[in-house]
């Protein structure tokens, strides 16, 4: 057996200290500390505002995320759709929403379909403290507010009709109908229902998040002593139905803070938000013991599972101010984050890429989405369980035929059908399925024997 020698063992315990340390970055990125101001998207100023109170010192973490909200709200710094009363219902109407919640007590105030009042944060918080509620909504939040002493005032109207008469003029598109008369991408209404034998599943429209101005924006304060506060604002997404709240005033959807274990911040597709509460998700993710990365991503990815439309992001938090986000539908998603670093307060934005959708979900690129709602049994060889895709929405510029062979082929089981009992089988139970056929819409057409393609569930 051969020994080594002294010289030669010190350099393979050695080596890899060493090409560890020649690895180092020249200029690493500086450690961020408590106190930790984190915002969703580039809004910088208002992150500075709200940073500015939070250093002040300890227990200063509500009104530092209400400053943030607030220079939101009396300022254009953070969109036009935020400050700049450009994000109207379909009627016209201009109304807000804020949440603050209390990550000590689970305090929780919230406004939605506010009109006329511009302190929304304001008026959220006054619910928080003067009443038992965690929610006021439409004229009667309005009525509250005034009786607090927010002032009413008048909004625009130059400033809406900008916004409101191209969308008229191109006939109310988008919007939020379906399974109305007449057809809700075609028309402005006036809508009524169809009957229920005649509703379609329909793939839910994007919702556009365009860089720069979005109409939500949430704050979360986290403070040395280990105090946490959230709160969100919104001015509700454009060209809703009248009478809409958004996730922005929903608990859990939009915030949630707990001081035993962290925080998040969501932002995007608000009424997808409101179905999972992905805020609330994400901190019970920390509290069984995940990461704040482990726990942003795997809400996500539920999200999507459910949602392939999805835009949007989330920010989640320990309370140790360990921070990470995850994302969908968007080119990078980004979120100001200040603290302090060796000694000197740091603020920089900071990024993510999304996550690809082909890995949670079966479909194809960012844009194009499989509607699957329902299992039927298809004869062919050997009998097997599987769905058939109802719609495939196509991006421009996308052939049909190049899409089933990039993007459905590798993902499907194909299924031989021979001629005549087995065919006319198969043809049965489509025939019998409502919605569009897959090889209707991928441009494929009998005669049989064809080679059909299913998306397994």
């Amino acid at each position: 057996m051969r020994y080594l020698c002294r010289a030669q063992l010190l350099s393979l315990l050695l080596l890899p200290l060493l090409k560890a340390r020649l690895s180092v970055p020249a200029h690493p990125i500086p450690k961020i500390f408590l106190p930790l101001m984190i915002s969703t998207w580039n809004y910088t100023d208002a992150n500075r505002e709200a940073w500015t109170v939070l250093r002040q010192g300890p227990r200063r973490t509500r009104q530092a995320v209400i400053q943030g909200c607030l220079h939101c709200q009396n300022s254009n710094s953070c969109g036009r759709l935020l400050g700049g009363h450009s994000a109207p219902d379909s009627s016209g109407g201009i109304t807000l929403e804020a949440a603050l919640i209390d990550g000590a007590n689970m305090d929780y105030g919230a406004v939605a379909g506010m009109a006329g009042i511009r302190n929304a944060i304001g008026v959220a918080h006054d619910v928080l403290r003067y009443t038992n509620h965690s929610l006021l909504v439409g004229e009667a939040a309005a009525r509250f507010a005034e009786a607090m002493g927010h002032k009413k005032e008048v909004h625009s109207l130059s400033t809406t009709l900008d916004v409101l008469l191209p969308w008229l003029l191109g006939k109310c598109q988008p919007n939020f109908w379906r399974n109305v008369r007449p057809l809700a991408n075609d028309s402005c209404g006036t809508f009524s229902p169809l009957p229920q034998e005649q509703h379609q599943r329909e793939m839910r429209q994007e919702y556009p998040i365009e860089p720069g101005h979005h109409d939500q924006v949430g704050f979360l304060a986290l403070d040395t002593e280990g105090h946490l506060h959230a709160a969100s604002l919104s001015s509700g997404a454009r060209f809703r139905i009248p009478g809409r709240v958004g996730d922005a005033a929903v608990p859990g959807a939009g915030i949630y803070a707990d001081n035993q274990v962290g925080g998040a911040l969501a932002t995007g597709d608000g009424d997808v938000l409101m179905r999972f509460l992905p805020a609330l998700l994400a901190v019970e993710a920390l509290r069984a013991g995940q990461s704040p990365a482990s726990a942003a991503e795997a809400v996500m990815r539920r999200l999507l599972r459910h949602h392939t439309e999805f835009n949007g992001g989330l920010v989640v938090v320990s309370r140790g101010g360990v921070y990470s986000a995850a994302c969908a539908g968007l080119d990078e998603f980004q979120f100001v984050v200040s603290g302090e670093s060796s000694g000197r307060s740091m603020r920089r934005v900071e990024g993510i890429k999304c996550l690809d959708r082909h890995e949670v979900v079966t479909g194809g690129p960012r844009g194009n989405f499989y509607v699957v709602p329902k299992k039927i049994w298809a004869a062919g060889g050997e009998d097997v369980l599987v769905q058939r895709v109802e719609k495939i929405t196509l991006n421009e510029g996308v052939d049909s035929r190049e899409f089933e062979e990039e993007y459905v082929e590798d993902k499907a089981a194909e299924i031989d059908v021979d001629e005549g009992e087995k065919a006319e089988e198969v043809r049965s139970l489509l025939d019998e399925s409502p919605g569009d056929l897959l090889l209707h819409q991928l441009g494929l057409a009998p005669p049989f024997p064809f080679r059909f393609p299913f998306i397994y569930f």
